[in-house]
């Protein structure tokens, strides 16, 4: 149970990864000068692992992650896994903030420190580290929040203790969505509900995830105006803020005027 990797991996110091990415990097603009922009995304995944295998280097395609809580599990695959590092590859028009975010999921995921992410598309080829500090240990330290909570309905009913249960087992840091898939699998919601902004519980309740750190009040306004503007009595509201996690329900508020 918890998080299970298919092949070992074992964290690089920084200077290790360096001189690592140093012979990586060589091999990746080979590739690039000598097959152009235009390839596919897979053609050059398994272009650079011959040339990494070739130099001696020991390298994984799709190396598959589980995690896992009792009856659920979600994989992830990681694009290449190179002496324990990981390596995302793109074709994209440019290096976006979501890239990063499910490249540092991968180094949580694997308990990795040091990661990079290199585009091919570019007229030049687009590299960017991505790194951290964080261990398991530290990401199992967090801070439930429960003041503003309103266990008013059966739905939400052991959502605290669901919480911290997922949050003792894979730790916190980790991608949003995949708690949210966690928590409806166990409120025995279908699996699109996780792509929606707002998942209705009961006839009254919505339930809503967010990863804000700045600006929660404002959002929190808008929240309570969706909510009187619509026909639900009640919205569940779990965010995110590192190792910060705050569940908290709106009541809607009727106006005279």
């Amino acid at each position: 149970m918890g998080i299970l990797v298919k092949h070992r991996v074992s964290a690089l110091p920084e200077k290790a990864f360096h001189r690592l990415d140093y012979q990586v990097m060589a091999l990746a603009f080979d590739l690039y000068n000598s097959i152009g922009n235009l390839w596919d995304e897979n053609d050059y995944k398994a272009k650079l692992l011959e040339r990494c295998l070739a130099s001696g280097l020991h390298a994984l395609p799709e190396v598959q992650v589980k995690v896992e809580f009792k009856d659920f599990c979600k994989p992830y695959f990681i694009d290449l896994l190179i002496e324990g590092a990981v390596y995302e590859l793109k074709t994209v028009e440019g290096i976006t903030s979501p890239n990063e975010s499910q490249t540092l999921n991968y180094l949580f995921l694997t308990n990795t420190q040091h990661g990079k992410i290199i585009n091919f598309r570019p007229d030049s080829l687009e590299r960017r580290f991505v790194s951290t500090s964080l261990t398991l240990d530290q990401r199992q330290s967090f801070f439930l929040k429960t003041d503003d909570w309103i266990e008013a309905q059966p739905a939400n009913l052991h959502l605290p203790d669901l919480l911290a249960e997922l949050l003792n087992e894979w730790g916190a840091y980790l991608n949003i969505q995949l708690y949210k898939e966690a928590v409806l699998f166990f409120m025995e919601h279908p699996s699109e509900d996780a792509n929606t902004r707002f998942c209705a519980t009961s006839p009254d309740t919505l339930l809503h995830f967010t990863g804000l750190s700045r600006k929660k009040a404002s959002y929190e306004k808008n929240l309570q105006k969706y909510l009187n503007a619509s026909e639900f009595e009640q919205i569940d509201w779990i965010n995110f803020d590192q190792n910060e996690i705050e569940l908290s329900s709106l009541r809607k508020k009727l106006f005279c005027h």
